[in-house]
């Protein structure tokens, strides 16, 4: 989840902001807004799809796309979209605007060679085109088919933007590696704070042994002493499921833990404030839905004794995990309990035979003891109108930065009485 954390990373695309630069903006803004004639997608092989049913039916095509694309993320995946799109049939808010790319086939038919899966959200009296499962998902890209042409691919999609009724464009979570980053470099800004994404490339070590001749010695005898500790009073153990009451139980534990894990930090996140995200993650642990049943979710719990300590779960994509959301027992936070279960869950990870584990954003300390890779990670914002443009410059790129950098400053107390009653509304 994107938690209001004050994280800074140095990257190359995503390069710290510290003030942006509102000329910059200013001057994207002023492209994007003028309106001499009206855009049109006729010619350029792109549509805007809205339709739930005409989505749905872009499954068999969409997942051979995912095939052909080398890097495909998890949450533009057909499986994810077409969950959060069944959870989300029915809901006023929800506005889906899948941008489709589609070339001419060998047949002479067509083929899609891209996909950019978005929706229009309200921001009170703006519109914001941003990811599909916004605020739920993890990173945003679009699925392009390498071989696919794309010399103007980029203000083709500017012209598909513009139609889709947004005021401003807001990208999160954009990999600096991802074919959204190279396309979208010349037409969005990074904006907002820059993070890293921590991963352990498990594929590159023969086995398990030889990548814990990586880490640092100090963090294994640390980490080992302080399960030597417990392993006085009870043994301690870890378990792993694909399905049934444990996984049921962590995904329950995890929200539980990581809600008042906010509340006593006094932060927040924009999913944790979505009265639909808890009844979001259900679907996984009970596992009743259709659509769920093409996800393969998988749950971790390290346990002392008969107590959890720490839990950890997430999905399993083409060979890498997402480590969706975690949590640990206060009680234990002495032993350094989410560090501890890290080690097990790389563990695992090896055991499963999976290729990359991707611990997600923030580049949080405990993730840094056990791997120094890290995919810088960051946002791409886009005004389209005259008060997307204002919003950017005044909000997003001038006073939110500012009054984030004061917030932190705040007693928890002061920072949990915001939380409830002023973050909600200008977040």
């Amino acid at each position: 989840m994107r938690y209001m954390a004050n994280q800074e990373t140095d990257g190359g695309f995503f390069q710290p902001s510290g003030i942006v630069n509102l000329d910059e903006i200013a001057h994207k803004a002023a492209a994007a807004t003028v309106r001499q004639v009206e855009p049109s997608l006729d010619g350029t092989g792109l549509d805007i799809i809205s339709d739930p049913a005409e989505i749905l039916a872009l499954g068999k095509a969409w997942q051979a796309l995912e095939e052909s694309c080398p890097d495909t993320v998890f949450f533009q995946s057909f499986a994810w979209c077409r969950n959060f799109l069944e959870f989300s049939l029915g809901k006023p808010d929800f506005a889906p605007r899948v941008i489709t790319i589609r070339d001419t086939a060998a047949d002479g038919g067509s083929q899609l060679t891209g996909i950019l899966p978005l929706a229009l959200q309200k921001k009170g009296r703006m519109k914001v085109l941003t990811g599909f499962a916004e605020p739920f998902q993890q990173y945003t890209d679009i699925l392009l088919d390498p071989a696919a042409e794309t010399g103007d691919l980029a203000r083709h999609l500017l012209t598909a933007l513009k139609k889709t009724g947004a005021d401003y464009v807001h990208f999160g979570q954009v990999r600096e590696d991802s074919a959204l980053a190279r396309l979208a470099k010349d037409i969005l800004l990074p904006l907002g704070e820059k993070d890293a994404a921590p991963y352990v490339p498990l594929s590159q070590f023969e086995n398990h042994g030889e990548y814990q001749k990586t880490v640092r010695s100090k963090t294994r005898k640390n980490l080992r002493n302080a399960r030597n500790r417990l392993e006085r009073s009870a043994p301690v153990t870890h378990e792993v499921a694909w399905d049934g009451k444990l996984l049921h139980d962590v995904i329950d534990r995890a929200y539980e833990g990581r809600e008042a894990w906010l509340e006593r930090l006094g932060i927040t996140s924009r999913a944790f404030q979505d009265e639909d995200f808890e009844a979001f993650l259900k679907r996984f642990s009970d596992g009743r839905e259709p659509s769920v049943g093409a996800i393969r979710t998988i749950a971790m719990t390290l346990k002392h004794g008969d107590e959890a300590i720490s839990d950890q779960w997430g999905f399993v994509y083409r060979g890498r995990y997402y480590a969706f959301m975690a949590n640990w027992n206060p009680a234990y936070e002495a032993s350094s309990p989410g560090r501890l279960h890290l080690g097990e869950v790389i563990r695992t990870c090896f055991e499963e035979g999976f290729e990359t584990a991707d611990f997600l954003i923030p580049a949080s300390s405990y993730k840094l003891s056990w791997t120094d890779e890290m995919m810088p990670v960051g946002d791409l914002v886009l005004p389209l109108t005259r008060i997307g443009s204002l919003y950017a410059r005044l909000w997003l790129g001038f006073l939110r930065p500012r009054a984030k950098q004061l917030f932190f400053r705040l007693p928890a107390g002061l920072r949990q009485l915001l939380v409830k009653k002023v973050v909600p509304i200008v977040e």
